[in-house]
């Protein structure tokens, strides 16, 4: 089962954004990066780690491009897009090792965009330099972070939705229910053997997000929108190996 983390692990929150545009090489399947001639606004709040608020003004129409500088080369796998509302849009995601010039194309993102986050996997890659490109439409997403998968090695999940009705009994003892709120779930995840790095990168995660951020929870079926609900618990089973126990509660979409 391919149960997934997808989590800034790459530190895109703090990344430096340069408005620009991407343009094709005379018709040659290759595409180049310059800053300027761009009018997004708002880019900010693409790394503000709130996704109550979009950009505006990302559009096709003028070639429109954002780029991401890490400051140094670090490997991504997948770009996280949150959309507060469903678009009918399209993007490219590029990598490049310089700040100018020739992009290496990583992904073309043509789905529709559906509310919550939407993942864009693709080959394992390392550059310093994350591009967004705006294919079709005018984008308006209110997050997005680059990262590299996390692979939960585990079969042991538990689901509940707690708190989410409320049973009376009438004068006859007949009993009745009513939901009282959006029934969400939490995930309780045992993973039985974490390497060092496996115990970083969660480390990683609990400390960037605690229980006030948003990421995103893949069950080999669906991708949900989560926080952690407790701290992360480990225990050393063996010499650099360890176990960890993982809350997740689900949030609400926009």
């Amino acid at each position: 089962m391919a149960h997934k983390l997808y989590f800034d692990n790459v530190d895109t929150r703090n990344a430096t954004l340069t408005e620009g545009v991407i343009l094709e090489d005379s018709g040659a399947g290759t595409y180049s990066f310059s800053s300027g001639g761009a009018s997004i606004g708002n880019e900010e709040r693409l790394i503000d780690l709130q996704l109550n608020a979009h950009v505006t003004s990302f559009g096709a129409s003028a070639n429109d491009t954002l780029q991401f500088d890490l400051g140094s080369a670090k490997t991504v796998d997948f770009m996280a897009i949150y959309f507060r509302g469903e678009e009918v849009d399209n993007l490219r995601v590029h990598g490049d090792d310089a700040a100018s010039g020739n992009t290496a194309v990583q992904h073309d993102f043509t789905s529709d965009f559906s509310v919550g986050w939407n993942i864009a996997a693709f080959t394992q890659a390392s550059y310093r330099y994350w591009l967004l490109e705006a294919l079709s439409g005018f984008l308006s997403p209110a997050e997005v972070f680059f990262g590299e998968a996390f692979n939960i090695a585990t079969l042991d999940i538990s689901i509940t939705k707690p708190f989410n009705s409320f049973i009376a009994s009438a004068y006859d003892n007949t009993e009745f229910s009513n939901k009282i709120d959006t029934e969400l779930r939490t995930w309780t995840i045992n993973i039985p053997l974490l390497t060092d790095d496996d115990k970083t990168q969660l480390e990683l995660l609990q400390t960037n997000y605690s229980n006030l951020h948003t990421f995103v929870y893949y069950d080999d079926s669906a991708y949900h929108t989560v926080r952690l609900a407790k701290a992360i618990t480990f225990n050393q089973v063996a010499t650099n190996t360890y176990s960890a126990t993982l809350t997740l509660q689900e949030e609400s979409s926009a």
